[in-house]
């Protein structure tokens, strides 16, 4: 399994905005592009998670980014080092007709990585 850490800093807040807030990472390790399901780990612990790699493109300003989505999760993790293992590929980074289109499309990758990601 594929693993990285990074710091957690801010971000656009696009995720927010759709429901999937996200945790934006700071390193120097890049996986390939797309979106992944993923472990994410932090000091308050281990949660199944979503990782985006890439340049956002149905919403492409500023560069690209690496975005968690931690599932079951509330809290402000800026400024928090998190560990990322990567347990499967889910697709490859597309742009989205609209903005809600790409929300139903983070619906159904929450979905598969709640039947993929075990704790």
């Amino acid at each position: 399994m594929e693993s990285f850490s990074g710091r957690v800093v801010p971000g656009k807040r696009l995720g927010h905005t759709l429901g999937f807030p996200t945790a934006n990472l700071e390193t120097d390790a890049a996986p390939a592009r797309g979106v992944y399901a993923v472990i994410a780990t932090t000091a308050g612990g281990r949660y199944r998670a979503m990782m985006n790699v890439g340049s956002h493109p149905t919403a492409p300003e500023g560069p690209p980014t690496i975005e968690v989505y931690l599932l079951d999760f509330e809290g402000d993790l800026y400024g928090c080092e998190m560990r990322v293992d990567i347990v499967r590929f889910l697709r490859g980074e597309r742009k989205f007709e609209s903005l809600e289109a790409l929300r139903l499309q983070l619906e159904r990758d929450r979905a598969r990585t709640r039947a993929v990601v075990a704790l």
